[in-house]
């Protein structure tokens, strides 16, 4: 995973520097920090190799941005994508130790009280170590945030805390007034031979707790334990749900199994299945897990809205996502790349040409589309019956936000909508009054190259520049049509070159032949990504800005 923070992240809210501040201050090398063994663990400087024992870790630390530094995981760390290109380590119960030792990591990260006898090898061999066992959804984000602190990188870390919590709460104020006793009842199969289960110590409990549901063995004070048959009929749960990946299979093998053929809930089929990669992994998508379980538990509360969507935008994809809505979208576009697990969705053609066929075959109950998408095949939806919502291309930071709240709004999301812009609009504002007062450097964007094309001033591009302190050379023009001999007579401070369908080293090259230019002559020419600066959600509005404000004030210690 790179800057561009992967997965979601790119999942993530902007906190206020000055928290920043403070938490860097209290928290900068050498630290000390309890892990959940209560031993002290110190860490002198920033862990530059690090080690994984478990797929919760692995997602944490990609999440974090820490990808980098990852030197070993295990053979079960199968997401994002990238970690199943890491060395192994061997297995999640059974670790090489030796292996571990040869890599000579600065830190092992490692879960679990079946690792707690791998954690003592790997102490005696003296590497240090740092072991999480959260019990609940509250013990899994302190998890992340220590975690965030011992590598280094704690201001996402609690940023993409912020992030799950706002959804966390969504959830709970769909759910706040359900009594106890209207909580349907959940037996979760955790082995079909012999059988077993988990109980309070389980941080799955209280999952289905902030999902709306109970599980029957909740007052047993165990993590994992085995039962007898008898026990789940006395109990009686409203839901069976297991884990795994093929539903078809799984509620067929408890339809015959003989502890369940009879149990009413499977004769029923309640039956919930959920990916194990959800459900047993206490990380960043524990939140997609709690999700799922509401959703099921309580349909009335969140399916009056729509459960099948197709966008028809990279950013609105994305925004969907941030909005915790990724299991409802099921179609995209080729250009749809944000986060990258959306990728394995349906493509339905491009971000102009998309097939009809291939959506009507997808029955959305809703379709995303932009300014771009061909406006005939948008009639032509419309007319078979299908309900398509079109946004125009946003021309400024605020109508950014609009849509983003209008999305909201129609997928049922709009609580979690408004706390995401609450928060970026504060954020927005509160970088905007650092540079009141100051120098404002001249800056050329190149958005293309034959012909050269920039950006005028009714772009929320232009935005990016002025709010980071910076002037657009050509915030006046009414077209993006620009000449080098009219960037030239400007002569810029700075030149930020888009790679949006150009090659960004060979521009750079090109200005530089033109050695009087200020841009030139103080070093200050930028390549940056087409999907920052082209295709923002309100969070990564701030997360591009913050990069154009260090572009621009290189000066400001941040």
């Amino acid at each position: 995973m790179n800057i561009r923070l992967k997965f979601l992240i790119k999942l993530i809210l902007i906190l206020n520097l000055s928290l920043f501040s403070i938490f860097t201050h209290i928290y900068s090398f050498p630290l000390k920090v309890k892990d959940d063994l209560g031993r002290e663990i110190e860490i002198v400087k920033k862990p530059e190799r690090l080690v994984s024992l478990s797929p919760s870790n692995t997602e944490i630390l990609f999440a974090l941005g820490m990808d980098s530094h990852i030197v070993g995981v295990t053979e079960y760390c199968n997401y994002p994508e990238e970690a199943r290109r890491k060395p192994k380590v061997g297995g999640f119960a059974d670790p090489d130790v030796e292996k571990i030792v040869s890599l000579n990591p600065d830190l092992v990260l490692s879960f679990g009280l079946v690792q707690i006898p791998v954690v003592k090898l790997l102490e005696k061999r003296g590497l240090k170590t740092f072991w999480v066992n959260p019990h609940t959804i509250r013990d899994i984000l302190f998890s992340i945030e220590r975690i965030g602190m011992i590598t280094g990188s704690l201001y996402k870390a609690k940023k993409l805390k912020d992030h799950m919590e706002v959804r966390l709460r969504n959830i709970r104020e769909r759910l706040k007034d359900i009594p106890e006793e209207k909580r349907p009842t959940i037996f979760r199969v955790m082995g079909l031979n012999p059988l077993s289960t988990v109980g309070r110590d389980s941080f799955q409990t209280d999952l289905f707790y902030v999902a709306g549901g109970r599980n029957i063995f909740s007052d047993i004070k165990r993590d994992y334990f085995e039962i007898e048959e008898t026990m789940i009929f006395e109990r009686n749960p409203d839901i069976v749900l297991i884990c795994g990946e093929d539903e078809k299979v799984l509620k067929k093998r408890l339809k015959e199994h003989v502890a369940f053929k009879n149990l009413p809930s499977v004769k029923d089929d309640r039956i919930l299945v959920i990916s194990c990669d959800l459900l047993c992994r206490p990380g960043p998508r524990i939140v997609d897990a709690v999700e799922k379980v509401s959703s099921y538990l309580h349909p009335e509360r969140f399916s009056n809205f729509p459960q099948r969507i197709i966008s028809l935008g990279p950013s609105i994809t994305e925004s969907l996502c941030l909005l915790g809505l990724k299991d409802r979208l099921v179609g995209i576009t080729n250009y749809c790349e944000r986060p990258p697990e959306i990728k394995k969705k349906e493509k339905v053609g491009g971000v102009v040409d998309i097939s009809v066929e291939k959506i009507l075959s997808l029955k959305p109950d809703l379709v995303f589309a932009t300014s771009l998408t061909d406006p005939k095949k948008v009639e032509k939806l419309r007319k078979l019956g299908i309900n398509v919502v079109s946004f125009s291309s946003p021309k400024n930071f605020e109508e950014i936000c609009e849509q983003f709240l209008e999305l909201g709004r129609i997928t049922g999301r709009y609580n979690l909508a408004t706390e995401f812009i609450k928060t970026v609009r504060e954020r927005v504002s509160y970088l905007r009054k650092e540079f009141e007062g100051l120098r404002r450097p001249s800056v050329f964007i190149q958005v293309g190259a034959k012909p050269l094309f920039t950006v005028a001033g009714d772009s929320f591009i232009n935005d990016f520049i002025n709010f980071a302190g910076g002037e657009n050379i050509a915030r006046d023009l009414r077209s993006g049509f620009f000449s080098r001999e009219e960037v030239l007579r400007s002569n810029p401070d700075v030149i930020i070159i888009v790679t949006m369908g150009i090659s960004g080293e060979q521009e750079k090259e090109n200005w530089q032949r033109y050695s009087n230019l200020k841009a030139v002559k103080n070093n200050r020419i930028f390549i940056m990504d087409s999907y920052k600066l082209c295709s923002p959600t309100p969070v990564s509005f701030v997360e591009t800005l913050e990069e154009v404000i260090t572009i621009l004030h290189p000066e400001r210690k941040r």
